[in-house]
């Protein structure tokens, strides 16, 4: 019996084999992008946070009182101008119970000719606000009492 030779395949292989793909990178992606979704939802959830205090504070009444009076008082308005226009940011704190509160508060205005600081603290008894001190401090340092009007 005769024995039929070895035959060498059709299709040689390369002398290098291909080597396996890693999955790492897809994975660090994949956290990685994880992580920038829960970093923008954090951020997300303390900007409304910070943006609802600032919008409580704003709507306050030592907030509007005093920057009523600032607006339309006349040594303020020739120190800094007219419009009168307050900044986003406000400083302080309001804390209130019921009828009763304190709030003792910090903000800037502007005007075309200059800028001051409108600074307010009050405290409420039984549903009415009482104000110890609101007054206006220009960039110069001079002060305008905004209860005097």
């Amino acid at each position: 019996m005769s024995q039929s030779p070895i035959v060498e395949p059709m299709h040689p292989q390369p002398a290098h084999a291909e080597a396996k793909k890693s999955n790492t990178g897809c994975l660090l992606l994949g956290l990685g992008g994880g992580c920038l979704v829960v970093v923008l939802i954090c951020g997300g959830l303390i900007g409304a946070g910070i943006f609802g205090v600032f919008a409580m504070i704003k709507s306050s009444e030592p907030y509007t009182e005093s920057l009523a009076k600032a607006q339309m008082n006349v040594e303020l308005q020739s120190a800094i101008g007219d419009p009168i226009e307050p900044s986003v940011l406000v400083q302080g704190n309001i804390n209130l119970n019921n009828d009763d509160g304190k709030a003792d508060l910090n903000y800037s205005v502007s005007g075309p000719d200059g800028s001051a600081t409108v600074h307010v603290v009050g405290t409420k008894t039984d549903g009415s606000w009482d104000y110890t001190r609101m007054d206006a401090t220009t960039a110069d340092g001079t002060t305008i009492d905004l209860l005097a009007d």
